[in-house]
């Protein structure tokens, strides 16, 4: 992990800007998924190689997750989408996810979303 401190409980790890950020965190570590919070990431933006920080890069998976918490900002919402049209064209994986993503059997929804990810790579690979 690349950030250390208080997570707001005491204990010694990442500092969360985000109720949401915390409880997918909370998810991978239940289910032992490594991952890496705001590592940093390099990516060609508008013609320029500029450092993005996903919230969480799952290094054995080569895919990041991105929270976007803010809702009703329509600057937010427009950042948040050229950030993932950013991602894509890079030809990076990833969820990307709201505080709407995180209701109802949100951590079944995630994970299987990683495990789709990972069925489309394999799914390619064997087309070839």
């Amino acid at each position: 992990m690349s950030r250390a401190g208080s997570n707001g409980r005491g204990k010694i790890g990442p500092a969360y800007k985000s109720w949401g950020e915390e409880q997918i965190a909370r998810l991978l570590d239940k289910n032992q998924i490594a991952y890496q919070y705001e590592y940093p990431l390099a990516v060609i933006d508008r013609g320029k190689i500029r450092l993005n920080y996903p919230d969480f890069h799952l290094k054995d998976f080569g895919i990041i997750i991105e929270y976007f918490g803010v809702n009703g900002n329509s600057n937010y919402d427009e950042q948040a989408q050229h950030k993932i049209e950013v991602y894509k064209q890079a030809g990076i994986d990833g969820l990307y996810l709201t505080r709407d993503s995180l209701r109802g059997d949100w951590p079944g929804k995630i994970l299987g979303g990683i495990e789709d990810i990972l069925k489309g790579r394999l799914e390619r690979f064997y087309r070839h």
